[in-house]
């Protein structure tokens, strides 16, 4: 399989474990992705994911797809619902892209979700944003990570602070309310059983 041919195109990845993912990819080189991440193999990325050549079932063109959701075979996938378990730093990988169509992805699919979301997210912002450091291991890479309320708020923030796209900034003004709302509803909640 040329994974070359795939660079800068939608395309859906079947992997060995059976899972799709739809997106854009860029193509990277096996000296990059040996040098970068020690694997003597060419790569697919999709932000925020690397899909090695060897754990690559088949890789499908999109680009003549021309459906309700344009190249993709729905609102959001697979990547965008990881994304939510794995926490706010691969959230933040994909609201700081430069894809707007993966950005409204990844809104739809926060939109659909927000209240596990708003449920599952700690105060504050990430220990690290501050200058502590934290110690992870590789382990800990495919389990769910922390989900920061104020790491939510900011990057709904800077959406609607820069994007360019109206439907983007809508969108995302539209989770801030809500996510606003969501705070207020667990704030009297939690004074009124304390």
């Amino acid at each position: 399989m040329d994974l070359k041919i795939f660079d800068d195109k939608c395309v859906k990845i079947l992997t060995a474990s059976g899972e799709d993912y739809e997106g854009i990819v860029s193509y990277c080189g096996r000296e990059y992705v040996f040098h970068e991440y020690g694997r003597d193999q060419e790569a697919l990325y999709l932000t925020p994911m690397l899909f090695y050549k060897d754990d690559i079932v088949s890789v499908i063109s999109l680009e003549d797809v021309d459906g309700p959701f344009g190249h993709y075979s729905e609102k959001y996938g697979l990547l965008e619902r990881k994304c939510l378990e794995w926490g706010s730093d691969l959230i933040e990988e994909v609201l700081a892209s430069e894809d707007d169509t993966q950005i409204r992805r990844m809104l739809a699919c926060m939109k659909d979700h927000l209240q596990a979301l708003a449920e599952r997210a700690v105060p504050g912002m990430a220990s690290w944003r501050g200058g502590n450091s934290t110690s992870s291991t590789e382990d800990a890479e495919n389990e769910p990570g922390p989900v920061y309320r104020g790491e939510l708020e900011n990057m709904l923030e800077t959406l609607v602070k820069y994007s360019g796209n109206d439907e983007v900034v809508r969108e995302a003004k539209n989770l801030l309310e809500r996510l606003s709302r969501q705070n207020f509803c667990n704030t009297a909640e939690d004074a009124y059983t304390g």
